[in-house]
């Protein structure tokens, strides 16, 4: 009885609880959308409604950028790293370092990148961390394959 309340209550309330491990919905193909819906549930209190507000989605034509700063409750690098790896295992690819790239039939096609960086302050008061996402539209394009060599 116990665990129902408490759960009901994390699901419910602005103050839920954060979630490290976030499962892709099984139909979503978007890395954008899944990024989106990571920072949500690893979120935690009012950071739920801030994260929102902190993020920035850039059209380039070939490709899309999706930029968040959040503030995650016990969450890692890691973590996001591991629910990454199964958005892009869900969607057909393979995550090297932070790049999902698609099976052997589909030779150098990138899927997505993300770029997560730790800027939290070196006292460690509260984490804080900067998530990038890149995205193809489409095939993915010189120009997309130009803009994400820096995090290669």
């Amino acid at each position: 009885m116990v665990r129902w309340v408490v759960t009901t209550w994390c699901l419910m309330s602005v103050w839920g609880c954060a979630h490290p491990a976030v499962q892709p919905d099984t139909q979503e193909q978007s890395a954008i959308a899944f990024a989106q819906k990571v920072l949500k549930e690893m979120s935690q209190g009012l950071e739920k409604l801030r994260v929102s507000l902190g993020t920035t989605l850039q059209e380039r034509g070939t490709y899309r950028i999706f930029a968040a700063d959040f503030f995650p409750h016990n969450v890692t690098t890691a973590d996001m790293m591991q629910n990454f790896a199964r958005f892009c295992t869900q969607i057909g690819g393979t995550l090297v370092q932070s790049v999902c790239q698609a099976g052997p039939a589909e030779a150098n096609q990138v899927k997505f990148l993300v770029h997560t960086e730790d800027q939290s302050p070196k006292n460690k008061q509260f984490v804080r961390m900067h998530i990038m996402v890149y995205e193809p539209v489409g095939a993915p394009s010189e120009e997309f394959l130009r803009a994400i060599l820096p995090y290669r």
